[in-house]
């Protein structure tokens, strides 16, 4: 069963007056009351009794206030009858032609651009991520804050923090996938973000609109908050995307659509410049079992 936040709050700071203790024993058992030395027992004390992934906790809820603010229901969002609305079917080139060609921040200030589309169930894309070896991230800053403390009790790393939203037909992503090791992925991690289209195919397959980039570290905003800088070269991750479902033989076909006007060089919604052949991969799935086995 979830705990709440009290009950985390607790949590944490159980540790931290377990560690404050320990400190006084030592200084106590020590030189006395020489301050550079009681500093030094502090740091002991605090890594000797609180598991690592507990210091990722730090940094995730630094990381929280910037991802929280986005979290919020966007006025744009649209009514639950607007979404039980039947879908047209067009083929990929009409899509093509009425899809966004890059998604945005809640404010409307443009961001990351769409470069890729996958054509599948929602169980045939979520078997097909996890198949490639993707997890999908936490939600919110206090589900992670839970789904951390629960891997450190249990002495598993933890990789799936939340990323901030990004808004494509008027509302946040409905998925949001990462890929990257444990320790790294507080800075670095190949991610994307997916979003159900209003349309489906001819034949009657579901469309997922994906806007991917990978992360390479994390600088301040002149607001004061954190934010991920990415790889310029967006192109390299809709590559490794498909050719990891590829790899992962959930992959009918893949093929590439030019759009009429193509985002070539631009920047993301907090100011990083990227560029682009303007392509869209389309990805074609296979029907695979819903537990296929995860790539490694």
């Amino acid at each position: 069963m979830r705990q709440g936040p009290r009950f985390w709050a607790g949590v944490l700071s159980f540790f931290a007056g377990t560690a404050s203790a320990d400190a006084r024993a030592e200084g106590d058992n020590g030189a006395g009351n020489d301050s550079e030395r009681a500093n030094v027992y502090t740091i002991y004390a605090a890594m000797r009794n609180i598991h690592h992934a507990v210091f990722l906790t730090v940094l995730l809820l630094l990381l929280a206030s910037s991802i929280q603010a986005q979290q919020e229901p966007s006025a744009n969002s649209p009514a639950p009858s607007e979404t039980q609305k039947p879908k047209e079917k067009l083929t990929i080139d009409r899509m093509v032609e009425r899809l966004p060609r890059r998604v945005t921040s809640k404010s409307g200030t443009p961001g990351d651009m769409v470069n890729f589309v996958v054509i599948g169930s929602r169980d045939q894309m979520k078997a097909a991520f996890e198949a490639a070896g993707w997890i999908l991230v936490d939600k919110t800053a206090q589900d992670a804050l839970q789904h951390v403390l629960e891997e450190t009790i249990a002495h598993r790393a933890y990789s799936a923090m939340p990323m901030s939203q990004l808004y494509l037909f008027g509302r946040p992503q409905d998925y949001g996938w990462a890929e990257g090791m444990p320790i790294q992925v507080v800075s670095e991690r190949n991610h994307c973000r997916l979003w159900e289209a209003p349309w489906l195919t001819p034949d009657g397959q579901t469309v997922w609109i994906g806007a991917g980039t990978h992360d390479i570290g994390m600088e301040r905003e002149t607001s004061g908050q954190l934010t991920h800088t990415i790889d310029p070269n967006v192109d390299k991750e809709r590559e490794y995307i498909a050719d990891g479902l590829k790899d992962a033989d959930v992959v009918n076909d893949i093929q590439y659509a030019s759009p009429a006007n193509p985002v070539r060089d631009a920047k993301t919604a907090t100011g990083g410049s990227f560029h682009s052949d303007g392509r869209i991969a389309i990805i074609y799935l296979k029907s695979i079992p819903a537990k296929q086995t995860t790539r490694k």
